[in-house]
């Protein structure tokens, strides 16, 4: 019993070896033949499937670019405010500034005249 299984085994083995020989051959004579080696056309149905999943992949993508570009729209109207903001604190910074300074030199100069 056993040696008819090894028997079958090795027929098995022999004829998937004789596959992968004739599949090497087919690829060979299929080069061969091609003018200027061009290339393998492409299964219709492959191509399909993948224009498919390219199709998807691209919605998936323009959707995010969509999400994404409107948080950088609304991103840079808060720094937009926030600038506009701090330019205004710093205006009015300036203006008080300017006269505490106004302020010490008149106080400085009534001290000195008199």
């Amino acid at each position: 019993m056993e040696s008819a299984v090894n028997k079958l085994e090795a027929m098995f083995q022999k004829a998937e070896s004789d596959l992968n020989y004739i599949e090497q051959k087919l690829d060979f004579e299929i080069r061969k033949s091609r003018p200027d080696g061009s290339p393998l056309q492409e299964d219709p149905v492959r191509l399909l499937e993948q224009l498919s999943a390219a199709k998807l992949r691209y919605k998936s993508l323009s959707t995010q670019l969509e999400k994404i570009a409107a948080e950088q729209k609304a991103s840079i109207e808060s720094i937009q405010n926030t600038l506009a903001d701090t330019m205004t604190m710093v205006e009015q910074l300036h203006q008080q500034t300017e006269l505490d300074c106004t302020e010490e030199q008149e106080q400085y100069q009534n001290t000195n005249a008199g």
